[in-house]
């Protein structure tokens, strides 16, 4: 590599070279393991252990990119690196990777191999007469020599290229690099043809014990994704790491061409040299293993010896000599005793290449060899192969009949994605609307996409059925889906006016929970004891279950713990015995929420969500009711200071690609989640999504406790003003709404905010809307009256927390009704609120006593919460009421950001003290020294000693000018804030 961070590499199988500039690199991803060991062995060189490393793997792997990277680091610590490439040019000067090492040296790495220009000279690689010795002789003396003096990095990339002298260096110096400062790095590429290590006479090296060999696997999936985040692919191309990962299987070349392509907009995402490189190696292969590679073209994922000799009728013998071929030069991998491409990359480049009707003709041949297979095996069928060839040979009626069986085969093994994807092709294959199997292909294939969690499409797919005619079952089951996406507004509609026509007991338990989830619990409870007499006269099961849960739930809410349990358990047998997977997920989500929430028994209900989420996994609905129950669990975890065990289950979530109403569940989990441990701008992001999600349609369940949590990010941002707007329009969304609870903690987030406006003298809000929240917040505990026990408690320590809250923003913040506050909290094992309780409390008990050493057991023990729980932005709070208090915390728990003090300032104001610092900085905020002393619990007389000491330290006159110095050596806001 050259000084300047020029490197020649290779294409894979292509003879030529090209520069590459590490300005314009994209960033390593998934080596870190490899890189780490090249690195160590670098340090270890360096120490006086040298040793040999071979690094092999297939064509465009990313070989180049791993030495190029340690190169790199050698740089930086001061070594030598001399890095060439072998070409394959035929017959090759002598050490020509040597030799190309040292002309790219810059000035100063030819000055460092001065001593040695002789030898150079010698070797010719450098101009002059040179020494008469053996050119090992020679070539050791330089590379060895050098690395006496400081340590060297000599790289040979492609050895599979390098002439016989280059081989034979990299074994002598093996064999005689003693304690120099000296780590050899080859590069080897497998397969495709090339020669392999033994052949090259380097096989022996793999047993030397200073030789280590490194084989570089393809990148997996997710460094794949990480490469396409950091590529800059234009947002609209969806699916892009997809196609990527199909495309390249984890080879780095592969996968960075097809990025390159795609950020050109490239229709087919080729670039012409990737589609040039791999046309020109399939022409260049002999007529039979050509006509393997197109065969399996065509397919899809591995194909079978007997299918691949079936569709390319080669004979028993020509077939595994074709085969050979194919593999041994690189096209064709061995897999699950089949044959594939190597790469998506070929498959799409191959069979673009093909003319249509031989395109058409090798599908139809891949159809009939399945059929063949599978008349004396019926398990080789594969009736989604059949399909897919069928369907690709032109053949509908063969197509349509193959897709119906795989969807079915799909559905009986729970693979309701795939049974979608089936079914949809069995209505698209139609012959016409009118079709007689394209109205139940559409009933089905909206189904499997509800049961997936893919509500959008069965939504779809399922007003395509009904453009078609249906009548209220078919209307209730789109409420049904509707209420799963989070379209509550649309599916009251939707069940309102199927019941406008007449009785259904399908629309009957759909609106009852529609109400539901809307808040409107007592209507809710009402609908389903009315409709429960119906559903039981005509013995539909699941809908007896539906209206049992929902009848459960509103009780055990509103009045009876006891009757609503009883009803849930009801509920909960019906659901099994109705075989309905979709009833049995609501029913382990009504009864774990009721544990979490009415009955109080937030440990319960977690293990309960817990459970029921892996029994419905089991049942092949993990991505919807399984995700929605480990929210529900995730939640609990919050609560009562499980935060790790809660990340590790929204991450679970999270893997089964959620969407609809479960996007919206988790995203608010992980949004709570972030909001706590700190990460505001993931929260932020959480947040938009669900916003985005819940349009116009979403109720308050979703909208409610978004808002909640958008006024607690605003304030941890320190923008307590901007949480008061979100809080105004959350209670607007409640106004008609019976869930007291969701209303209970959106006030006290309205009422803390106030009083994070007084703390940090930001603009209060206005008389009437400071009315409005303390009319509100007065109102909770008689709406909570009439509700369960459980439900009434948790609703009174919010009000308890809210009249807290009001007498901070009254300037008269007290420290007993804080103090109830934590101990309550306690008492409901919720260590958060008992911190926030805690720094209240030791805030207002300073306020009242500058130095109380009961606010300062306060602090401390909320100290040790939140380190516990891992709650940075609290823990902030806590440490900065700490430092003006002049408490002494604890060491330890996560760091938060410090305020960085710029050099200019520190030079400035290096005379000051800590606490002179601090009022410097309050009054250039535009405090007077009343407030200054109220801020720093310290007394208005020592404020005024401070403000004297520090004019005259500063040279200044006036508490403006004070306050300019300030300003002026701030860097950013934060700086002003403390």
């Amino acid at each position: 590599m050259r000084a300047d961070g020029v490197c020649w590499t290779r294409r894979p199988g292509l003879n030529t070279v090209r520069t590459v500039s590490a300005a314009s690199r994209p960033p390593l991803v998934g080596r870190t393991d490899e890189l780490g060991l090249l690195s160590g062995a670098l340090a270890a060189a360096g120490a006086g252990t040298p040793g040999v490393v071979l690094v092999s793997g297939e064509a465009g792997v990313g070989k180049t990119r791993l030495v190029t990277e340690l190169a790199a680091v050698a740089a930086r610590t001061g070594a030598l690196v001399l890095s060439g490439t072998a070409v394959d040019v035929g017959e090759s000067p002598p050490l020509l990777a040597l030799g190309l090492a040292v002309r790219a040296l810059d000035a100063e790495g030819r000055a460092a191999l001065d001593p040695w220009s002789a030898e150079l000279a010698g070797l010719g690689i450098l101009p002059g007469a040179g020494a008469a010795a053996h050119p090992l002789d020679l070539a050791g003396r330089v590379l060895l020599g050098a690395a006496a003096d400081r340590p060297v990095l000599w790289i040979v990339e492609d050895v599979q290229w390098a002439d016989r002298a280059t081989r034979d260096l990299v074994t002598y110096l093996t064999a005689t690099m003693g304690s120099a400062r000296l780590l050899v790095v080859v590069t080897h590429r497998e397969g495709g043809g090339s020669p392999g290590l033994d052949e090259l006479g380097l096989g022996g090296l793999r047993r030397h014990p200073r030789v280590h060999d490194l084989r570089l696997a393809p990148l997996d999936r997710a460094s794949v994704d990480a490469l396409v985040a950091g590529a800059g692919v234009p947002a609209d191309l969806a699916d892009s790491g997809e196609l990527v990962w199909r495309r390249s299987r984890g080879n780095a070349f592969i996968a960075e061409e097809t990025l390159r392509a795609l950020r050109d907009r490239d229709a087919a995402a080729l670039t012409g040299g990737l589609r040039d490189l791999v046309l020109g190696r399939v022409r260049a292969l002999p007529p039979d293993a050509r006509s393997v590679v197109r065969a399996l073209s065509v397919a899809e994922g591995s194909v079978s010896h007997e299918v691949t000799g079936l569709v390319t009728a080669l004979s028993a013998d020509r077939l595994l000599a074709a085969v050979r071929e194919a593999v041994d030069e690189g096209s064709v991998v061995v897999e699950d005793e089949g044959y594939r491409l190597r790469h998506g990359l070929a498959v799409d480049v191959v069979a673009a290449d093909l003319l249509p009707a031989e395109r058409r003709d090798l599908h139809r041949r891949h159809a009939l060899a399945l059929t063949e297979l599978g008349a004396a095996d019926p398990a080789a069928a594969e009736p989604a192969l059949l399909a897919h060839h069928w369907d690709r040979a032109g053949d509908g009626g063969r197509a349509r009949s193959a897709a119906a069986a795989a969807a079915e085969a799909a559905e009986r093994v729970h693979g309701y994605a795939d049974a979608f994807h089936h079914w949809q092709r069995v209505a698209d294959l139609a012959p016409g609307a009118d079709a007689p199997d394209r109205a139940p292909a559409l009933e089905r294939a909206a189904e499997a996409a509800h049961l997936a969690g893919e509500h959008d499409a069965a939504i779809t797919a399922l007003r395509a059925r009904l453009d078609l005619g249906g009548g209220s079952a078919l209307l209730s089951r789109l409420g049904g889906y509707l209420l799963d996406a989070g379209r509550g507004t649309e599916a009251e509609r939707v069940y309102r006016e199927v019941l406008a026509a007449g009785t259904d007991a399908t629309a009957l338990a759909g609106h009852a929970e529609a109400l539901l989830l809307g808040g409107s619990l007592a209507e809710a409870r009402q609908e389903a004891v009315r409709s429960l007499e119906v559903a039981r006269a005509t013995g539909a099961l699941a809908e007896q279950a539906r209206l049992l849960l929902t009848l459960g739930y509103s009780l055990a809410y509103l009045e009876d713990p006891a009757a609503g349990a009883a009803a849930l358990a009801e509920g909960l047998r019906a659901a099994e015995e109705s075989g309905s997977p979709a009833v049995l997920g609501r029913a382990y989500h009504r009864r774990a929420e009721l544990l979490s929430g009415p009955l109080g028994a937030i440990t319960e209900g977690i293990e309960l969500a817990l459970t029921g989420a892996r029994r419905l996994t089991e049942l092949g609905l993990g991505r919807t009711h399984g995700v929605r129950l480990l929210s529900l669990a995730a939640n609990g975890q919050f609560r009562v200071g499980r935060w790790a065990e809660a990340d590790a289950v929204i991450e679970q979530a999270f893997a089964a690609r959620p969407a609809g109403s479960e996007a919206m569940d988790i995203r608010l989990s992980r949004g709570r989640m972030r909001v706590g441990e700190g990460d505001l701008a993931g929260a932020a992001e959480d947040l938009d999504v669900v916003e985005m999600l819940a349009h116009d349609t979403a109720g308050a369940r979703y909208k409610v406790p978004l808002l909640t949590l958008r006024a607690g990010l605003a304030m941890f941002h320190g923008r307590p003003e901007e949480a008061i707007p979100h809080t105004l329009t959350g209670l607007a969304l409640t106004a008609a709404h019976d869930d007291v609870w969701l209303d209970a903690a959106l006030v006290w987030h309205g009422l803390r905010a106030h009083a994070e406006c007084t703390r940090l003298d930001r603009p209060a809000p206005d008389a009437e809307t400071v009315a409005l929240l303390r009319r509100h917040a007065a109102d909770l505990p008689a709406r909570a009256a009439g509700a369960a026990p459980a439900v009434a408690g948790s609703v009174q320590m919010f009000a308890l927390m809210s009249a807290a809250e009001v007498t901070r923003a009254d300037g008269a913040s007290d420290p007993e009704r804080w103090g109830e506050v934590a101990e309550e909290w306690e008492r409901r094992d919720n260590p958060y609120n008992v911190a926030y309780g805690l720094l209240r409390r030791a805030e207002a008990r300073f306020a009242q006593r500058t130095r109380s050493a009961a606010a300062a057991d306060d602090l401390t023990r909320a100290h040790d919460l939140l380190v516990g729980l891992g709650a940075r932005p609290l823990l902030a709070e806590v440490r900065d009421l700490a430092r003006r208090a002049r408490v002494a915390l604890p060491e330890g728990g996560p760091p938060v950001p410090p305020v960085p003090v710029p050099a200019q300032r520190a030079d400035r104001l290096a005379s000051l003290t800590p606490r002179e610092r601090e009022v410097l900085a309050e009054i250039a905020e535009g405090h007077t020294n009343r407030e200054i002393a109220r801020r720093l619990f310290i007394s208005e007389k020592t404020v005024g000693i401070h403000v004297t000491h520090l004019f005259a330290k500063l040279g200044v006159r006036s508490r403006v000018q004070a306050g300019a110095l300030w300003v002026r050596s701030a860097t950013r806001p934060a700086d002003r804030a403390r």
